[in-house]
């Protein structure tokens, strides 16, 4: 979890348990102390629940706030972190398009923040491209049904796994592609 999600959460988590004090607090006062008028008794229950719900409105709308908060805290960190990556592509993009004999090998350092944004957010690959593999049917996708566990098979596409928990199966198949081969 990050900083700022378990601090949205704790601000949940505060929020409730103030809103439940509050709650018990009224009860409590209602109850032990009889009143000798019911008219008065009334009035004095209906002014303390008016009073809790303008509360409880005002803690909703700090809820709120503090999400969006945190919603535009997370994309900020996001993009700064991916920014090198973003700003870098579209330059690559155009070199590759302008200069097809230009060897891919040269635009690889640009993937660079995105691994780094990866190892940030502890997500692992599950794989590398093109490696032979013991088939797994947990952590990989195989382009045939037929294929067994342990089966040897070649990862076309790297998966994404977040300690045990698979973001994204590695794609494999039995065969390498046309261009691996060749290489």
């Amino acid at each position: 979890m990050t900083e700022d999600s378990e601090l949205f959460w704790f601000g949940v988590v505060l929020t409730l348990v103030m809103i439940s004090f509050l709650f018990n607090l009224v009860g409590t006062a209602t109850q032990a102390t009889p009143a000798p008028n019911p008219a008065i008794a009334s009035a004095s229950r209906d002014a303390s629940i008016a009073a809790l719900q303008q509360q409880c409105q005002q803690l909703r709308a700090e809820l709120a706030q503090q999400q969006e908060h945190l919603s535009t805290d997370l994309r900020d960190s996001t993009f700064a972190q991916l920014q090198p990556l973003l700003t870098t592509y579209p330059s690559a993009r155009k070199m590759a398009e302008s200069k097809p004999d230009l060897p891919a090998r040269n635009l690889t350092a640009l993937f660079t923040p995105l691994e780094n944004l990866l190892q940030t957010w502890q997500i692992d690959p599950i794989g590398t491209a093109w490696e032979q593999v013991p088939f797994n049917p947990q952590q990989h996708q195989p382009d045939a049904d037929d294929i067994a566990v342990g089966e040897p098979v070649y990862v076309r596409f790297v998966g994404y796994a977040q300690g045990d928990r698979i973001l994204s199966p590695a794609k494999v198949s039995r065969t390498l592609p046309g261009a691996a081969s060749e290489v």
